[in-house]
């Protein structure tokens, strides 16, 4: 599934985190060019110094929201795991900032859903 609006955006994200949570199944939201893993009230994503740069100032707007690297192992360079322990509703709309204020994405970006794991 795909949706290129805000709105039908949001709806894509908040349902797909609900049944991420319900399965326990990760969702993967990309872009073509970004992509964003939700995963047991966390995401993964991969950032530029720039990008990670912006995601700090987009932290700071969205306090619930933390970088926290796993516990188990190193992150990769460039990859960034950051907590989500929100509600779907926040979650969503903090997912459509990364896309929107970290990546640059325009208004009309189109988003895309997957099922399957980054790692």
């Amino acid at each position: 599934m795909a949706a290129d609006r805000p709105g039908d955006r949001r709806k894509l994200l908040v349902r797909r985190i609900v049944e991420s949570r319900r399965t326990g199944d990760p969702a993967v939201f990309d872009t073509g060019g970004a992509s964003v893993e939700y995963d047991d009230r966390g995401l993964r994503l991969e950032a530029d110094p720039d990008e990670r740069d912006r995601l700090g100032s987009l932290l700071s707007a969205y306090h619930v929201f933390k970088i926290k690297q796993p516990e188990t192992r190193k992150a990769a360079d460039g990859v960034l795991y950051v907590s989500a322990v929100t509600d779907p509703k926040h979650a969503a709309d903090f997912i459509e900032a990364v896309f929107r204020d970290v990546y640059g994405l325009g208004e009309r970006y189109e988003l895309r859903e997957s099922t399957r794991g980054t790692d």
